[in-house]
């Protein structure tokens, strides 16, 4: 029974410590991009959210543009401007950072966001990738979800 107790109490502290070690990671991760990242979301949403198809363009990454046609990258920006005009956001809210390498691009860092978000035709929730551009950022992918784009 004590050698029961001893496994088990050896088998949570071994779970406690992975658990504890990964929020420090994912902490140290979010704090990295808390002046660069962060800033650039809330600089770019109110931007995009003008629905502008050619501003759009301007702020995503040069792959993303080459791999979307332009009628479906209108088509996409035209669906989410029945969410009328920008009323208020919240503050960004990480998610995740990536680094990957592949044998196109080379190594990369994405940063994912979430924003929630309020339009004049109703609330969504803003999911942004970020591509890290050496000192700057591109966006990698961007979605809303909102009831008012189902309708």
């Amino acid at each position: 029974m004590r050698q029961l107790a001893i496994i088990l109490g050896s088998l949570f502290s071994v779970i406690a410590a992975v658990v504890l070690i990964v929020n420090i990671a994912t902490w140290y991760k979010e704090q990295q991009y808390e002046d660069t990242a962060a800033r650039y979301v809330k600089a770019v949403i109110p931007e995009l959210s003008k629905w502008d198809t050619e501003s759009a363009k301007g702020y995503m990454a040069p792959k993303v543009l080459e791999q979307t046609e332009n009628e479906r990258f209108a088509k996409i920006i035209a669906h989410f401007s029945k969410l009328g005009s920008l009323k208020s956001f919240a503050e960004p809210d990480f998610s995740r950072a990536y680094t990957g390498t592949n044998p196109e691009e080379g190594t990369q860092t994405i940063i994912t966001y979430t924003v929630d978000a309020v339009y004049e035709k109703g609330d969504a929730v803003i999911t942004i990738s970020l591509l890290e551009t050496g000192d700057s950022f591109k966006i990698y992918k961007f979605h809303v979800s909102s009831m008012t784009l189902v309708q």
